[in-house]
């Protein structure tokens, strides 16, 4: 599965969430979202919790302790914000593109499987290996490069 949210939107949304909810923990968010955009998107807590902590330094999100849980609610600027939103067509784009994307993927994701896959990781290299492992890289990121460039021409 891709990427289905555009620049702010996951934040975006997770105001519309505790909007919704009232308050809740960072699991019954990463749940609601789930349910609301479905399409098999999963939320990941490695982009969930740091847009929260965006969201409380923002002014829009505080937290609080309770039964050793940090709970989330919307300060007032968060409720005006979720105020100003139009969420019904928000979550109907989220799951469109999220039921359409599933072949799409970001290209960190594929680097980050072959490196976390690769034998090489752990190997040494010597200063003149080195320069032409970082030569064949560069080559590498060229040709994806026109891959990517080949794709948008191709609509």
């Amino acid at each position: 599965m891709g990427r289905i949210f555009r620049r702010g939107e996951l934040k975006e949304v997770i105001i519309l969430v505790l909007a919704s909810l009232g308050e809740a923990h960072g699991y019954a968010i990463m749940t609601e979202l789930k349910e609301r955009i479905g399409g098999g998107w999963k939320p990941s807590p490695g982009a969930i919790y740091p847009a929260l902590l965006a969201l409380v330094e923002m002014g829009y999100v505080q937290t609080a302790e309770r039964d050793d849980t940090r709970i989330y609610s919307l300060t007032e600027a968060g409720r005006r914000a979720a105020q100003n939103s139009s969420s019904a067509s928000r979550w109907a784009s989220l799951s469109a593109r999220s039921e359409s994307d599933e072949g799409r993927v970001t290209i960190g994701s594929l680097l980050d499987r072959y490196a976390g896959a690769s034998t090489l990781r752990r190997r040494l290299a010597g200063p003149e290996q080195r320069r032409r492992i970082e030569d064949i890289l560069a080559r590498t990121s060229g040709e994806i490069e026109e891959v990517l460039k080949k794709g948008e021409a191709d609509g």
